[in-house]
Protein backbone atom coordinates (compact mmCIF):
# COMPACT_ATOMS: atom_id res chain seq x y z
CA UNK A 1 0.00 0.00 0.00
CA UNK A 2 1.41 3.50 -0.81
CA UNK A 3 0.45 6.42 1.06
CA UNK A 4 1.34 8.83 -1.52
CA UNK A 5 1.70 8.18 -5.45
CA UNK A 6 4.68 8.99 -7.04
CA UNK A 7 5.70 10.88 -9.89
CA UNK A 8 8.82 9.35 -12.28
CA UNK A 9 12.03 11.14 -12.05
CA UNK A 10 15.08 10.19 -12.99
CA UNK A 11 18.15 11.23 -10.46
CA UNK A 12 20.16 12.03 -13.30
CA UNK A 13 17.60 14.96 -13.60
CA UNK A 14 18.13 15.76 -10.36
CA UNK A 15 21.51 17.65 -9.01
CA UNK A 16 21.99 16.58 -5.34
CA UNK A 17 25.02 17.08 -2.81
CA UNK A 18 25.30 14.56 -0.15
CA UNK A 19 25.07 16.72 2.73
CA UNK A 20 21.48 17.99 1.84
CA UNK A 21 20.25 14.19 0.76
CA UNK A 22 21.29 11.90 3.52
CA UNK A 23 19.13 8.98 3.83
CA UNK A 24 19.18 6.96 6.63
CA UNK A 25 17.73 3.11 6.02
CA UNK A 26 16.66 0.90 9.12
CA UNK A 27 15.95 -2.46 9.10
CA UNK A 28 16.96 -5.64 10.93
CA UNK A 29 16.96 -8.11 8.46
CA UNK A 30 20.62 -7.94 6.70
CA UNK A 31 20.27 -9.12 3.66
CA UNK A 32 17.42 -5.96 3.20
CA UNK A 33 20.62 -3.28 4.60
CA UNK A 34 22.37 -4.78 1.56
CA UNK A 35 19.88 -4.59 -0.61
CA UNK A 36 19.29 -1.10 -0.25
CA UNK A 37 23.16 -0.20 -0.19
CA UNK A 38 23.50 -1.68 -3.09
CA UNK A 39 20.82 0.76 -4.62
CA UNK A 40 21.69 3.67 -3.54
CA UNK A 41 25.81 3.26 -3.64
CA UNK A 42 25.93 4.67 -7.42
CA UNK A 43 22.83 7.67 -6.65
CA UNK A 44 23.61 10.93 -5.46
CA UNK A 45 22.13 10.13 -2.02
CA UNK A 46 24.62 9.84 0.80
CA UNK A 47 23.26 7.38 2.91
CA UNK A 48 23.29 5.76 6.55
CA UNK A 49 22.38 2.19 6.85
CA UNK A 50 21.61 0.79 10.72
CA UNK A 51 19.75 -2.52 11.92
CA UNK A 52 18.48 -1.27 14.87
CA UNK A 53 16.51 1.52 16.34
CA UNK A 54 19.01 2.19 18.76
CA UNK A 55 21.57 2.46 15.84
CA UNK A 56 19.45 4.85 13.68
CA UNK A 57 18.96 7.15 17.26
CA UNK A 58 22.69 7.22 17.46
CA UNK A 59 22.93 8.34 13.58
CA UNK A 60 19.70 10.80 14.10
CA UNK A 61 21.95 12.95 16.56
CA UNK A 62 24.54 13.48 14.55
CA UNK A 63 23.24 13.87 11.36
CA UNK A 64 20.42 15.40 9.71
CA UNK A 65 18.62 13.35 6.75
CA UNK A 66 16.35 13.90 4.33
CA UNK A 67 14.96 11.19 4.16
CA UNK A 68 14.30 7.98 6.50
CA UNK A 69 13.26 4.94 5.23
CA UNK A 70 12.01 2.12 8.27
CA UNK A 71 11.34 -0.96 8.42
CA UNK A 72 7.95 -0.91 11.59
CA UNK A 73 8.70 -4.16 13.03
CA UNK A 74 11.72 -5.01 14.75
CA UNK A 75 13.85 -8.55 16.70
CA UNK A 76 10.79 -10.58 14.67
CA UNK A 77 7.94 -10.06 17.40
CA UNK A 78 4.51 -8.79 16.71
CA UNK A 79 5.68 -5.16 17.85
CA UNK A 80 5.71 -1.88 15.81
CA UNK A 81 8.91 -0.47 16.65
CA UNK A 82 9.17 1.75 13.72
CA UNK A 83 5.95 3.82 14.16
CA UNK A 84 7.36 4.71 17.37
CA UNK A 85 10.74 5.64 16.43
CA UNK A 86 9.02 7.50 13.32
CA UNK A 87 6.86 9.76 16.07
CA UNK A 88 11.20 10.50 17.19
CA UNK A 89 12.36 11.62 13.74
CA UNK A 90 9.27 13.87 13.30
CA UNK A 91 10.07 15.38 16.68
CA UNK A 92 13.76 14.91 16.12
CA UNK A 93 14.01 16.03 12.75
CA UNK A 94 10.57 17.39 11.19
CA UNK A 95 11.79 18.42 7.74
CA UNK A 96 12.71 14.53 7.03
CA UNK A 97 10.51 12.87 4.78
CA UNK A 98 9.31 9.23 6.18
CA UNK A 99 9.07 6.21 4.22
CA UNK A 100 8.11 3.28 6.39
CA UNK A 101 8.17 -0.20 4.97
CA UNK A 102 6.58 -3.42 6.45
CA UNK A 103 5.92 -7.19 5.53
CA UNK A 104 2.74 -7.22 8.23
CA UNK A 105 0.56 -4.18 6.86
CA UNK A 106 -3.11 -3.71 7.29
CA UNK A 107 -5.16 -0.95 7.18
CA UNK A 108 -5.09 0.16 10.74
CA UNK A 109 -1.22 0.57 10.11
CA UNK A 110 -1.20 2.34 6.95
CA UNK A 111 -4.26 4.44 8.84
CA UNK A 112 -1.32 4.93 12.01
CA UNK A 113 1.46 5.76 9.42
CA UNK A 114 -0.74 8.65 7.53
CA UNK A 115 -1.53 10.01 11.22
CA UNK A 116 1.86 9.88 12.55
CA UNK A 117 2.80 11.95 9.30
CA UNK A 118 4.35 9.37 7.43
CA UNK A 119 5.22 10.79 3.43
CA UNK A 120 4.77 6.90 2.16
CA UNK A 121 3.79 3.12 3.38
CA UNK A 122 4.54 0.31 1.58
CA UNK A 123 4.12 -3.43 2.25
CA UNK A 124 7.23 -5.48 1.33
CA UNK A 125 8.61 -6.87 -1.06
CA UNK A 126 8.88 -3.41 -2.27
CA UNK A 127 10.09 -3.30 -6.12
CA UNK A 128 13.74 -0.79 -5.33
CA UNK A 129 13.11 0.60 -8.47
CA UNK A 130 10.47 2.07 -6.41
CA UNK A 131 12.02 3.46 -3.02
CA UNK A 132 13.80 5.64 -5.86
CA UNK A 133 11.66 7.02 -7.64
CA UNK A 134 10.35 8.33 -4.66
CA UNK A 135 13.27 9.65 -2.87
CA UNK A 136 13.59 11.54 -6.48
CA UNK A 137 9.89 12.31 -6.12
CA UNK A 138 10.53 13.77 -2.52
CA UNK A 139 13.28 15.46 -3.64
CA UNK A 140 12.40 17.25 -6.76
CA UNK A 141 9.07 18.26 -4.33
CA UNK A 142 11.59 19.77 -1.64
CA UNK A 143 13.23 22.01 -4.74
CA UNK A 144 10.53 23.16 -6.01
CA UNK A 145 8.97 24.09 -2.43
CA UNK A 146 12.35 25.57 -1.53
CA UNK A 147 12.68 27.37 -4.74
CA UNK A 148 8.59 29.03 -4.32
CA UNK A 149 9.65 29.83 -1.36
CA UNK A 150 12.80 32.18 -2.57
CA UNK A 151 10.50 33.64 -4.85
CA UNK A 152 7.71 34.80 -2.85
CA UNK A 153 7.43 38.70 -2.21
CA UNK A 154 7.91 39.43 2.05
CA UNK A 155 4.87 40.60 3.63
Amino acid sequence: MIIQESQHYSLAEVKTDNKSCRVLFVDDEAAVCFAFSKLLENESFGFDICESIEEALAMLGRNEYFAVISDVRFSGTDNEDGLSFMSVVRREQPRSKVILVTGYGSEELKKSAQALGAHYYFEKPVVPSTILAVLTSLLVGAKTEAVSSALMPAV
